[in-house]
């Protein structure tokens, strides 16, 4: 559990990080008109580096994931509370009140319902 906190409060570097690394891995030098790679000597030392940077990029993605997930759960919770809320609400109003709400969620303008409700 520690881990996750460590690693949510510090996702944003994630990123940073596997761009460095990747950027390293296939960082580029240009003498006499020829481009090598600068770790061409090293291709395991490189496919390392691209693996460890793509396994960074999963972790924040995952993150991100775990974030989404927690605030739509809060967001329905709090949706459900509200609704109960407004159901008793509702319960409350009069029958004509109760005619002028379901108009104005139908999208009808004031006139239009001045003139369906005979006001």
């Amino acid at each position: 559990m520690k881990l996750k906190s460590i690693l949510a409060k510090y996702q944003k570097y994630l990123l940073v990080i596997a761009i460095v690394i990747s950027s390293i891995a296939v960082s580029i030098q240009s003498s006499e008109g020829k481009v090598k790679l600068v770790l061409r000597d090293y291709p395991f030392l490189i496919f390392l580096m691209v693996v460890i940077s793509s396994f960074l990029v999963i972790i924040y993605i995952q993150i991100t994931k775990r974030k989404i997930e927690t605030l739509s759960d809060q967001i329905r919770n709090q949706s459900k509370t509200k609704s109960e809320e407004i159901e008793v609400l509702l319960h409350e109003l009069t029958e004509r009140q109760r005619e002028v709400y379901n108009l104005i969620l139908s999208g009808k303008t004031n006139k239009e319902i001045m003139s369906e409700l005979f006001i």
